[in-house]
């Protein structure tokens, strides 16, 4: 299946004008992904094995993936820069962050691919809580990974609305570190601290179909716009030693995308199979479709944020 993205060409001429690259090319390629639909990509493409299929028709031989499934893209960065992982699923303000501290080294990390568009929400089960104004030093809002998430920096900036740029750090001691599902459980179990989740989907649909949860605020409503749910990085170092491989790589990626598309019913039943969720069909569906939910490699919508971020000095440099 042909392409239609640029980057793998690119690197396929790469190969042609470096030959001795391509001979030293890796046998392993290893994957991370994190919880939910957002991950529904890699998901097939693990599932159907896309990574292989194409690192075959291209001349590759058999390639191992390994795949890992992690909590929070803060662990995946430090997988990245150890060595011991070669692509990940990168918020907008971990790939920023990453690439600004390792801007100009052997390991810089740079985005290979948009993903997907998945609007993120924080929702609450205490009937005080209208809004972010209402919150206080006893609330805990559950987030991916506390001050370095994509949830944390959107509080962070909704608070320097709110409070003034000097304040942008108010909700930060409000706000722990837990995976999705397990915070989805801790909030619907009604009781225990955390009354908060910074939720995606499929999480986010799950929870407010539940009697007296409600939603404070969106990240649509944060940035004023969409802005790409994950980025797919890999280092320099990865990119330069294996041009062949990356170009496989993003081609799966593009034909599990195009999947994706074509048929999201097989697609739902494909993410209920693997995750093992217990949602019908028509549900998962229903939250593939709803509007401003989009599976594309095209990245748009990520420069508010990272502006914010240079302007309180989380990063150094403005891509």
């Amino acid at each position: 299946m042909k392409s239609s993205l640029k980057l793998p060409l690119i690197a396929v001429a790469l190969v042609a004008a470096c030959p001795a690259a391509a001979q030293a090319e890796t046998g392993e390629v290893r994957v991370a992904k994190q919880y939910g639909l957002g991950y529904l990509q890699m998901m097939l493409m693990e599932d159907q094995k896309l990574v292989e299929k194409h690192a075959k028709a291209a001349g590759l031989g058999d390639i191992k993936v390994n795949w890992s499934t992690f909590r929070s893209s803060d662990v995946m960065k430090d997988a990245l820069l150890s060595g011991n992982l070669d692509f990940a699923c990168l918020g907008t303000n971990g790939l920023a962050t990453i690439w600004s501290k390792t801007r100009g080294t052997s390991v810089e990390v740079k985005a290979a691919s948009g993903f997907n568009f998945l609007p993120l929400a924080l929702v609450t089960r205490d009937p005080n809580i209208k809004s972010l104004s209402d919150y206080t030093e006893k609330h805990r809002i559950a987030v991916p990974a506390v001050k370095v998430s994509n949830q944390a920096i959107l509080l962070q900036m909704e608070a320097a609305k709110l409070y003034g740029q000097v304040n942008y750090t108010k909700f930060d001691p409000l706000t722990v570190t837990m995976a999705h599902p397990d915070a989805m459980t801790a909030l619907l179990s009604g009781a225990g601290e955390i009354s908060s989740h910074f939720a995606s989907a499929p999480f986010l649909q799950k929870e407010l179909e539940k009697p007296g949860i409600r939603k404070i605020i969106t990240s649509t409503e944060i940035l004023g716009g969409p802005i790409s749910f994950n980025l797919i990085a890999t280092t320099t170092k990865f990119y330069t030693a294996n041009p062949k491989t990356y170009a496989v790589f993003l081609s799966a990626l593009q034909e599990a995308t195009d999947i994706i598309n074509k048929d999201k019913r097989a697609a739902a039943e494909l993410y209920i199979r693997v995750t093992k969720d217990r949602s019908p069909v028509d549900e998962i569906l229903k939250i593939m479709n709803h509007p401003g939910n989009e599976y594309s490699l095209i990245p748009k919508g990520n420069m508010p944020m990272v502006e914010f971020m240079h302007k309180i000095g989380s990063i150094k440099v403005k891509p």
